[in-house]
């Protein structure tokens, strides 16, 4: 198999579009979400932990569906940028779900970060799968 310097050019351009929108999707989620989870981890909170890291893998699931999809880089801009929106919704739409959830989250209540983690996987495979 030989790749060409063209190949390797859009390996690094996508890669690294994706890692740059992964960074802006974890900064855009810790200043919306009330729970200051990086503070909170950084304490041992395991809770907040499990719940970021099933946000970031939902999107990361859409990203690689995005990336696979897309016919440009600007489509898969669009579609990360859409993605990231739908993690975020996901976010707020678990919090109707569990009364106080915020603070559940910021007390360390795993159960709660779990039930988070599990939804933002479930609505990045969904959304992943949407894409195709």
């Amino acid at each position: 198999m030989v790749i060409t310097l063209w190949q390797y050019i859009q390996y690094l351009k996508y890669f690294g579009v994706a890692l740059l929108l992964l960074i802006v999707f974890i900064i855009f989620y810790i200043r919306i979400t009330p729970v200051a989870e990086l503070k909170l981890i950084k304490q041992g909170n395991l809770a907040c932990a499990v719940s970021m890291s099933g946000a970031m893998i939902g999107f990361c699931i859409t990203l690689i569906s995005s990336m696979l999809q897309s016919v440009n880089l600007i489509s898969f801009i669009i579609w990360g940028a859409a993605a990231m929106i739908v993690q975020i919704l996901v976010y707020f739409i678990a919090t109707l779900l569990i009364p106080k959830a915020n603070f559940e989250l910021a007390n360390n209540n795993i159960a709660v970060g779990a039930l988070f983690f599990g939804l933002s996987v479930s609505i990045g495979i969904l959304n992943a799968a949407a894409l195709s």
